[in-house]
């Protein structure tokens, strides 16, 4: 697997996480109602952002693979160099 796709914390990322934590544990029925409605919001929106960007992501590396791809039957400049070899050992130019 890829290290870009595990996710890494910045020190000061998981202190905030860690506040969080903890105000989370000190909040009353109704106060975590709430934050539970804002955070399920939140999921679904990232989720949405994340799919609509990997979706991008493979446009772009289908544009990319098809730039690349030379046409079937197109002789690449290797062909061309070994038909030059050949026909000069054959005599022919």
């Amino acid at each position: 697997m890829d290290d870009w796709l595990i996710p890494t914390l910045s020190l000061q990322t998981e202190l905030n996480q860690e506040r969080a934590r903890r105000a989370a544990a000190r909040m009353g029925r109704d106060q975590l109602a709430v934050r539970v409605d804002e955070l399920i919001t939140a999921w679904f929106l990232h989720r949405e952002l994340i799919n609509r960007l990997l979706g991008r992501v493979r446009q772009l590396e289908v544009q990319l693979a098809l730039k690349d791809a030379r046409p079937l039957g197109q002789p690449t400049d290797e062909h061309h160099q070994w038909a030059t070899e050949l026909l000069g050992r054959d005599g022919v130019s």
